[in-house]
């Protein structure tokens, strides 16, 4: 690949990101949303091409609902429901998109109203509540009100692809630490071999119906795998 063609999937990835957050704010005003909230790097004020799409919705009373496999159609390779990471109350939901040729993950969490707060790691991408503001950050505010008594991810094929697209995330910002962190299977590795181990293991997904996730997956390690290279 060359530079400019990286350049050129990069600037695809970063527009499809912004392109899917934009249609999902429309549609959660629309839907009765009092606040959608960014959270994640792209939360606060950094991130990069690599960097998933994580939201939170707080309701209102009349609040329909957001479907995002109604929203994305056939954009939609895979989604997941992890009771575990929802707060009380609350629900969440990621769903892998097709963007630029490979997946953008969408954490999409509904927080209601009454203990909904903007961590400090947030931004708002609208507000027509005042969502109070809290001293503390995303994660320690989401495990005071964790529903605590779910398990974690679940054991499926999909949890793999998602696994496998964090670690392509840690792999073009040359972070092993990281990787190693959410990828133990890396650990020993160098990161000179982790595209190896991701194409492995994507070659163990076998669901039919998750080939395209596996096809776009392959696609983001390989333009991380590039982008890692070329900027060592």
């Amino acid at each position: 690949m060359t530079a400019d063609a990286r350049d050129a999937q990069l600037n695809e990835l970063i527009n499809g990101r912004q392109a899917a957050l934009d249609r999902v704010a429309a549609k959660a005003h629309t839907a009765g949303a009092k606040a959608l909230l960014l959270i994640g790097s792209l939360g606060r004020g950094g991130g990069d091409a690599f960097s998933d799409l994580d939201l939170i919705v707080v309701p209102g009373p009349a609040f329909a609902g957001l479907d995002l496999s109604r929203m994305f159609a056939d954009d939609v390779l895979a989604q997941l429901e992890v009771p575990h990471n929802a707060p009380t109350g609350g629900t969440f939901h990621t769903t892998c998109l097709t963007v630029a040729g490979t997946v953008l993950w969408v954490d999409l969490f509904i927080w209601p109203l009454d203990t909904a707060a903007i961590a400090v790691d947030a931004t708002a991408v609208f507000d027509n509540v005042g969502v109070p503001h809290s001293e503390l950050a995303f994660i320690p505010l989401l495990n005071k009100h964790r529903t605590s008594n779910e398990a974690g991810h679940p054991p499926t094929e999909a949890t793999t692809l998602l696994r496998i697209a964090v670690a392509a995330k840690y792999l073009a910002r040359n972070d092993l630490n990281r990787l190693v962190d959410k990828l133990p299977e890396a650990d020993g590795l160098g990161l000179d071999t982790i595209p190896a181990l991701l194409h492995q293991m994507l070659g163990d997904v076998d669901d039919p119906a998750l080939a395209r996730a596996v096809a776009a997956t392959a696609a983001l390690v390989d333009l991380a795998a590039v982008y890692a290279r070329d900027s060592t």
